[in-house]
């Protein structure tokens, strides 16, 4: 795909991106257990196998199928691990989508069960239920936040703008 020249020197650090001839060597430059990421990868050998994530559910939808690589089968979500050089990216957990999320009304407020609004609360985009009754794309859910943000101003503001 790309090589590791390629990639800004200064990312690699074991605080964001890491590499290894050997999961042991990995291992040991980001400081984890070696024996838990061989089992880890004995788990997603075996995944890649069947096709099944039973963990994580990868490959479950036809969207991520979509992203994956046609190549690999049965599942084009989980190609098994087996030879180096194995790399380790640092990841913090982040919004990037939902199949669900806080029920939100016309002012973008987050409502609660009974169907009243929280006082102070709105939420717009990828944090609320899909407004959109498929998912057509990429950058689709940009018009919708665009617009319930839009919305959650004029509410707070109390203005008509």
């Amino acid at each position: 795909m790309q090589p590791d020249s390629a990639v800004p020197k200064e990312w690699w650090t074991p605080s964001f991106l890491s590499k290894g001839e050997t999961l042991e060597e990995l291992a040991e430059i980001v400081g984890i257990d070696p024996d838990g990421l061989r089992a880890t990868q004995a788990k997603v050998n075996g995944y890649a196998v069947t096709g099944k994530d039973l963990e994580l559910q990868r490959g479950d939808s036809a969207y991520d199928r979509y992203y994956g690589d046609p190549s690999v089968t049965p599942n084009p979500c989980l190609a098994p691990l087996k030879e180096g050089p194995f790399y380790c990216m640092v990841l913090y957990p982040g919004e990037m989508g939902t199949a669900g999320g806080l029920v939100i009304d016309t002012h973008a407020r987050v409502l609660k069960q009974d169907g009243q609004p929280i006082a102070g609360l709105y939420a717009c985009g990828n944090v609320t239920t899909a407004l959109l009754p498929t998912y057509p794309g990429p950058g689709s859910t940009l018009g919708p936040a665009m617009t319930f943000g839009y919305l959650a101003a004029k509410d707070i503001t109390g203005t008509n703008f």
